[in-house]
């Protein structure tokens, strides 16, 4: 899976910088003096957005400069990072904790070392996978604290090695055991939505 970015936290005056995959920088959002939230603007400094502390549950909701909803972003359910939606409730991205707590990687979804391997986060194998993260590992708490632990650390990992052969060689004969393994316990392998928790 394609990483779309980071954000890192400022080191004066809170707030986060942004920058796509290529280490650029795209904008900044610095928290509101009043209410919460943040004021989002562009790499030249132009004001294109606001983003508001939900009220109940939450997470933010982010406006347009007109005052328009344009997305929302909700807490993940097993600690850290939110789920990015856009204005019409459909998922864009995760946004994750780095490593070591400096700010976040922005992704176009979950199961990042296999995205990786198989190429894309709709596929059958990843299907496979995503249901077993959601309908098993989900529902235990070492499962949770695994997934937790997964989606700190495999951002970074596939961010550094997701381009190299040797890298994805190494993870396919175990994803592809593991999948055959879930198949054959009767885990489906058709196009499935992620739990939104």
């Amino acid at each position: 899976m394609a990483n779309k970015g980071r954000s890192e936290k400022n080191i004066f005056g809170g707030g986060y910088t942004h920058y796509d995959s290529n280490g650029k920088k795209v904008g900044r959002s610095e928290p509101n003096i009043f209410g919460g939230g943040y004021t989002n603007y562009d790499a030249k400094g132009k004001k294109v957005s606001r983003t508001e502390h939900n009220i109940f549950g939450g997470g933010y909701t982010t406006y347009d400069t007109k005052g328009n909803k344009v997305g929302r972003s909700e807490p993940n359910f097993f600690g850290g990072g939110y789920t990015n939606y856009d204005k019409n409730g459909k998922k864009v991205s995760n946004s994750d904790p780095q490593l070591f707590g400096a700010g976040y990687n922005h992704n176009d979804g979950g199961c990042y070392v296999a995205t990786c391997v198989y190429g894309s986060y709709d596929c059958p194998e990843v299907w496979t996978l995503r249901r077993f993260r959601d309908n098993t590992l989900a529902t235990t708490i070492i499962g949770r604290v695994f997934i937790k632990t997964y989606y700190a650390i495999s951002p970074t990992i596939v961010k550094v090695f997701g381009n190299t052969k040797w890298f994805r060689a190494i993870w396919k004969k175990p994803l592809d055991k593991m999948v055959f393994a879930l198949l054959k316990k009767g885990v489906e392998n058709t196009p499935y939505d992620d739990v939104k928790y």
